[in-house]
């Protein structure tokens, strides 16, 4: 049974939709599972609502996420095969990056993005809740190390390749919800 937009609206939490996917990435969702409407989406009045709603906290901390940083890290070599091929099957190609604003740290997702030189840069794909100089869409320059997560989405197969941080995350939703999330994203937390 396909998950409605409504399902998704009402029981779900939004910071598990947005812990799951980018922007980029809910845009590829099936129609049947359509995601609530993006800021840009948003009608004028609600853009504070839209921010307070879309904002995903990371503990770096937990030793559930440290893992999904770990494996996620690991896999870097493989997903940089992948996001440098030219498989037009293979789409929504984002990586999740700590961003330093002084004593701020948040974890942004990042679509598109490029290699430049040994460094990377590309347009921050959600929108930031603490840091002050970077907006959705704003440009945004990280190295490697500053990568802790990477996911794609392969049209073909409808199944979505890493996210491990918001595999991390949605442990701790209730298993029912995820379950149908899961099947609607394609999203495998098992591999």
């Amino acid at each position: 049974m396909p998950m409605s937009s409504t399902l998704l609206r009402s029981s779900l939490p939004t910071w598990v939709l947005a812990a799951c996917f980018s922007a980029a990435a809910l845009s590829h969702a099936p129609a049947s599972a359509a995601p609530p409407a993006a800021k840009a989406a948003a009608p004028a009045g609600s853009a504070a609502k839209a921010k307070q709603e879309e904002v995903v906290e990371i503990n770096d901390r937990d030793p559930a996420m440290q893992a999904a940083f770990k494996k996620a890290r690991a896999s870097l070599d493989e997903f940089f095969k992948v996001a440098d091929g030219d498989d037009p099957k293979i789409d929504v190609i984002s990586v999740r990056v700590k961003v330093r604003e002084g004593n701020i740290t948040e974890y942004v997702w990042v679509h598109p993005f490029e290699r430049d030189g040994k460094d990377f840069k590309g347009k921050a794909n959600n929108i930031p809740s603490k840091l002050k100089k970077l907006a959705v869409g704003g440009p945004l320059r990280f190295k490697r190390d500053d990568i802790v997560d990477w996911t794609y989405f392969d049209v073909k197969a409808r199944v979505m390749h890493g996210n491990f941080t918001t595999c991390a995350q949605l442990a701790k939703a209730p298993a029912n919800e995820v379950a149908q999330l899961k099947k609607a994203y394609g999203l495998d937390c098992k591999r």
